[in-house]
């Protein structure tokens, strides 16, 4: 994940703020890239566990099992975007 100031979709590139304006500043939904049923009851998660996605690319990756990863998302839109 590159760190900058913009909120964007690490799949899509959606931008809340850009398209919604004040509404959306700082709006973005959080990804857990390792599924939280497996991690340690105790367990920590780490910046790197986490993928910012908006709320589509979200909803696409867990419209079904097995689970799409972001790569994967980028990917299908990658493809039906020919």
């Amino acid at each position: 994940m590159a760190r900058t100031s913009a909120l964007t979709c690490e799949a899509c590139g959606f931008d809340f703020a850009a398209t919604y304006g004040e509404r959306g500043q700082g709006f973005i939904e959080v990804h857990h890239r390792k599924p939280v049923h497996t991690l340690a009851e105790a367990g920590a998660t780490h910046l790197e566990d986490l993928a910012i996605v908006c709320a589509n690319c979200h909803r696409m990756i867990h419209s079904a099992r097995p689970w799409l990863n972001v790569d994967q998302v980028k990917l299908l839109l990658a493809a039906n975007r020919r």
